[in-house]
């Protein structure tokens, strides 16, 4: 995802720019043609740029219960000095910083969108909050069936810790 040191001169306000997974190499999140929206603005600040954006993606990705598809809608920003030189009276503490030299044209910032993506990405992807997941035996889908499998059978693993839960009965 390129852009170009002309757009950023020319233009005051916020900018728009589309993409998909495929394009930024992101092949482990979904469907390879999903749109992602980059909403930013630039200000010049002499010849160093000040971005601050905010990328957005609706991913398809597979419940970690049931493994059926849900939509996992991701949003993260991001805040990025492109600078001509290297020079430390920056004030960028929290801020990214990438060397954007005067002559060059354009500048990727596939990275940066790419690391907001995967920082965004919840840690556990569940369809609903009350999804029930899958049968451990059968692998019966609970949301939608009730499962057949006996559940008499006691991992013998616990066989101590019933024996012990039976003496506390008594």
């Amino acid at each position: 995802m390129k852009i170009y040191r002309s757009t950023l001169q020319e233009f005051d306000g916020s900018q728009s720019i589309r993409s998909t997974l495929a394009e930024l190499g992101i092949n482990d999140l979904g469907i390879p043609e999903t749109p992602i929206q980059v909403e930013f603005t630039a200000h010049q600040q002499e010849e160093d740029f000040l971005l601050n954006g905010v990328v957005r993606v609706n991913l398809v990705l597979a419940c970690d219960r049931c493994l059926n598809e849900t939509c996992c809608p991701v949003e993260g920003s991001f805040r990025v000095w492109l600078v001509a030189d290297t020079r430390s009276d920056l004030d960028a503490q929290e801020d990214e910083v990438l060397l954007f030299p005067a002559h060059q044209r354009e500048m990727d910032i596939s990275d940066i969108i790419t690391g907001v993506i995967y920082t965004e990405v919840p840690g556990k992807i569940l369809c609903r909050e009350t999804c029930r997941g899958l049968c451990p035996s059968c692998g019966a889908d609970l949301n939608t069936q009730p499962c057949a499998c006996s559940t008499d059978e006691i991992d013998e693993r616990w066989s101590a810790l019933m024996a012990v839960k039976e003496k506390l009965e008594e």
